[in-house]
């Protein structure tokens, strides 16, 4: 990891502000906000933060994807998302001064901005409206795990991994020939560690899916060809 400079602000707030930390800020703001910050590189595989460390710094994606997972106190990881280009990594945790409750890990290589915990502290000081919209990504984030943690105690396996590649298409899909390709790469067991099941049973799932001609799956890829069919899956609804 490595940090560059001089930064022209100008060539960054352009997907920073897609970050819900920015909204409602001015095009002079944005530019202030980020010139205090640094541009950081991250090679496939390396980490922005880990699970567990003090929660120092905290960046927003301007290139690549990061996977979000956690260690459960058995050993078990958990994925718990993916992010990109627009998105903020550690913002929460940053702002609220206690440490990282999950590992933010490059799935390939990355730009980010980044601003230490000190420095983002000041500018909310200086700039009101960042500081509001720091305590309305506590509150989204609080919803969000809330939403999740239902989704594990009440729905089948199936509509989790249903309902976990409808996420990711919102996120990173791109329309190919077939339908929506999921953009980044995905293996099976990823997908088991998203939804709070094993191998095999993914493995089964996907593959009655690929028969029955809703997805198609490559290395470490899943397009999605009847995307029309997992909706009604994940919100369990009348099958078209």
């Amino acid at each position: 990891m490595c940090y560059h400079r001089p930064m022209l602000a100008a060539d960054y707030c352009p997907v920073i502000t897609r970050c819900a930390l920015f909204q409602d800020l001015s095009p002079a703001e944005c530019g202030q906000i980020v010139g205090a910050g640094h541009v950081y590189d991250f090679a496939q595989g390396s980490y922005f933060f880990r699970q567990g460390e003090d929660s120092t710094m905290l960046y927003v994606l301007t290139v690549g994807r990061a996977k979000l997972s956690q260690v459960t106190p058995d050993g078990q990881q958990v994925i718990v998302a993916y992010f990109g280009p627009g998105e903020g990594l550690g913002i929460v945790m940053a702002l609220n001064d206690v440490p990282y409750p999950l590992s933010a890990e490059a799935i390939e290589p990355c730009v980010a901005v980044g601003w230490s915990r000190e420095t983002m502290h000041s500018l909310m000081r200086e700039h009101p409206q960042l500081a509001l919209n720091g305590m309305r990504m506590v509150g989204q984030r609080f919803a969000a795990m809330q939403h999740r943690f239902q989704e594990l105690a009440t729905q089948r396996v199936e509509q989790r991994v249903a309902r976990a590649l409808l996420r990711l298409v919102r996120q990173f899909g791109r329309r190919v020939e077939e339908g929506v390709l999921i953009d980044m790469p995905l293996s099976r067991e990823d997908l088991a560690q998203m939804t709070g099941t094993n191998l095999y049973n993914v493995s089964r799932i996907l593959s009655k899916w690929e028969q029955a001609g809703w997805i198609a799956t490559g290395r470490r890829q899943i397009t999605l060809k009847q995307a029309h069919k997992l909706v009604a899956l994940g919100e369990d609804l009348p099958m078209p």
